[in-house]
């Protein structure tokens, strides 16, 4: 009994928590020149997910997302969004998305190392990673310092190429892929919240393109929330590309149905004109 006992309490101390995470989309997209679309995921660029995490012993934590549905621009194969292990806000290993600014524009998964820290200036966090995604995807670094006001940087092959960036000037079908993008990225982000209010402005310029289709790029972009109550919020964005003076304008709503889901209405016109209408609903747990 006792030999029943010890076997029984090691193996509880061996077997990790497991947690398991779901964030679907569903998605119904019309456009003024696409039919509609049914997908599972974000016109934003956003996957659905099934994901796990646990965390060791020793107190690391390993994560991994599965994408519900590949999104049509990426030119990777690889079924996962993200898989790593990780000592939280300290380091990071396999996976994930680049830190870069806001995430609202370039928003890039790669196999990377990154590093977190504080140290070298007090209270100012600093987030590096050094990716290599392999022959025609995105390989560098990439960083960004400060807290609610942020520069990043990228430097290094194929930057701008995933389904997930550029989503604001964008459809995630229209992603340029392998071998495409820029070697040089920067930019500046900054968000406030006052009150029922959240503000966020960015701007990135794209340099030195891979090809003579991507041209240097600047994106600036401007967004405001308002949330009456918790669980509604509406959110007006507006960005521009340069040099082209292209203007996206775009009114999107968060509208909780029930515990956990969510409706969130989109319109977006591009010059003036419609570009995309949709209509989803989002489940979390």
């Amino acid at each position: 009994m006792l030999g029943l006992s010890l076997a029984a309490s090691f193996a509880r101390a061996q077997i990790p928590d497991i947690q398991v995470h779901l964030d679907v989309t569903l998605s119904l997209r019309g456009a003024n020149d696409t039919p509609s679309l049914f997908q599972f995921y974000d016109v934003m660029g956003r996957p659905s997910i099934l994901g796990l995490s646990f965390y060791t012993q020793q107190g690391f934590r390993a994560y991994a997302a599965e994408k519900l549905q590949p999104l049509p621009g990426d030119a990777t194969n690889d079924p996962f969004d993200e898989y790593y292990f990780e000592d939280e806000g300290i380091w990071r290993v396999g996976k994930q998305y680049l830190p870069f600014g806001s995430g609202k524009i370039l928003h890039e998964s790669a196999l990377a190392a990154r590093g977190d820290t504080n140290l070298i200036l007090e209270n100012v966090p600093i987030a590096i990673a050094l990716s290599d995604g392999g022959d025609g995807f995105e390989r560098g670094v990439t960083g960004r310092i400060g807290s609610m006001i942020g520069a990043s940087i990228a430097y290094g092959r194929h930057f701008g190429i995933a389904a997930t960036s550029l989503d604001d000037i964008r459809r995630p079908e229209d992603a340029p892929g392998t071998g495409r993008g820029w070697m040089e990225a920067f930019g500046v982000d900054a968000s406030k919240r006052f009150d029922r209010w959240t503000v966020r402005a960015e701007a990135v310029n794209f340099q030195k393109g891979e090809t003579p289709l991507d041209s240097n790029t600047t994106l600036f972009e401007s967004a405001a929330t308002f949330e009456p109550v918790r669980g509604i919020s509406t959110t007006l964005t507006v960005t521009r590309e340069m040099p082209d003076r292209v203007d996206f304008f775009r009114l999107s709503g968060a509208f909780a149905v029930i515990k956990r889901v969510t409706f969130e209405p989109m319109i977006r016109y591009r010059n003036g004109s419609l570009y995309d209408i949709v209509a989803q609903v989002r489940v979390r747990f």
